[in-house]
């Protein structure tokens, strides 16, 4: 996977017009993303009744969704990817209109779950697609050299705005009796998600945002390259580890210690400043020794410190939860755009589209097996629960521990990626500890 430059790149000041114009979008896209999932969703659905299998498919649904993900990247190989990207954002956002007025329907409370779950899968089809082709969009509007540090600044002040969205959800849902609460919040969400849209409209695009892509082309032509098939291995085998542990963190916020959604939010206000300071750093640091290295030791750290102050918390002692949303930030703000920026680096952007949507889909249904096994398997570690005083074991605690195995091993796939002019992990290391 040799990157090449691009011959339909957008004049400069088109560019950073757009990249200015991508932070408004995002900003009203997460009143849409807070609210239509995390503690929120997870709340709704306790409201409802769920159990640990539909509290599952709450996290892994939207994960199975993003297998479609190369089949948009064949339609808009047809239609162009900037009006499709935008249809799919409005109509995936719009059906969540349907969930409110479930919410009020006269039906039973288990009959209300199953049909928002039924929205939920459909709905991520249309939002995965919209991800797939803004993901291969910006990656063609970003220019190359300050991509780490744009992507890294742009997420540390979503996260800065996801703040205020989560507290202003938090204290809603704590004052407010069910099920009026997610009612109103789920409603402004759509709208909010809508004007998100209308703002994506208005971004502009190379002159040519169109790949002539056969169907089976869009599946098959990326995995004729061998280092993109290592980069898938990685990718799918770190987002089933994470789901396996990722889809219960929640519910085990909500559930076991006892949190209410205002502490989320708390918990989601510390990570969000902490990210804002951390995120451009890890992008400048990307930018300078490759953003495999980063990746290898941030995937670890995601493996080892951050499930492990979960499990040291308590229902009598919370004070981990803060520490891990500081751990959060760390490992996220690299993560997140790290696994997409490297394949930025080494694909050609003729054929990004196809490459984007087939890492999308491998991830995200890898994720949804993850996230539907962690189901089954906390029922069964129902069994194993043992109280040791002041400290309780719980099928939580399993859940995250096998979770936490697997995430620490990732970093040994991804030494089979290669980039080029990325410094090896070791010396990385050695420059991260001052001599």
């Amino acid at each position: 996977m040799n990157a090449e430059p691009s011959p339909t790149a957008l004049p400069l000041r088109d560019a950073r017009r757009t990249m200015r114009l991508s932070i408004f979008e995002g900003a009203f896209a997460m009143f849409f993303i807070n609210w239509t999932s995390g503690s929120v969703l997870t709340g709704c659905a306790l409201y409802l009744g769920a159990g640990p299998l539909a509290l599952a498919l709450v996290a892994s649904l939207p994960q199975l969704a993003q297998g479609a993900a190369p089949l948009f990247a064949w339609l808009a190989g047809k239609l162009g990817r900037r009006r499709v990207a935008v249809a799919l954002a409005a109509f995936g956002r719009g059906l969540w209109l349907l969930v409110p007025l479930l919410l009020l329907a006269p039906m039973p409370k288990e009959a209300k779950l199953a049909a928002i779950l039924g929205v939920l899968a459909v709905s991520n089809v249309f939002i995965a697609g919209n991800g797939t082709l803004w993901l291969a969009w910006m990656g063609d509007v970003v220019p190359e050299g300050v991509r780490g540090r744009y992507f890294g600044t742009r997420n540390a002040l979503m996260g800065v705005v996801g703040v205020a969205v989560s507290f202003l959800g938090g204290t809603w849902l704590d004052r407010v009796p069910s099920p009026l609460d997610f009612t109103v919040l789920l409603s402004l969400a759509v709208v909010m998600g809508v004007v998100a849209s209308i703002v994506l409209s208005f971004h502009a695009h190379p002159r040519s945002d169109r790949e002539a892509l056969k169907m089976r082309a869009a599946f098959a032509e990326p995995l004729r390259d061998r280092n993109f098939r290592r980069l898938l291995a990685f990718a799918g085998y770190w987002q089933f580890s994470v789901l396996l542990g990722g889809a219960f963190v929640v519910p085990y916020f909500l559930s076991h210690l006892r949190m209410t959604f205002t502490q989320i939010a708390v918990w989601e206000a510390i990570s969000a400043f902490a990210t804002l300071a951390i995120g451009p750093w890890w992008g400048r640091v990307a930018d300078r020794v490759g953003h495999r290295p980063v990746l290898a030791f941030t995937t670890f750290l995601a493996g080892t410190l951050l499930p492990l102050s979960w499990m040291l918390a308590s229902p009598q002692h919370i004070w981990p939860i803060w520490l891990s949303a500081v751990l959060n930030a760390l490992v996220w703000s690299a993560i997140g755009p790290g696994v997409f920026n490297l394949l930025f680096a080494s694909v050609p952007p003729a054929t990004r589209t196809s490459f984007v949507g087939v890492l999308v889909a491998v991830m995200g249904l890898a994720g949804f097996l993850g996230g539907v096994l962690a189901g089954p398997l906390l029922s069964l570690f129902e069994q194993l629960t043992f109280d040791a005083g002041s400290f309780v074991w719980t099928p939580y605690h399993w859940l995250f521990s096998l979770s936490a195995l697997l995430r620490a091993g990732a970093w040994l796939l991804l030494r089979r990626v290669h980039e080029e002019k990325a410094w090896r992990t070791r010396d990385f290391l050695r420059g991260l500890v001052p001599s």
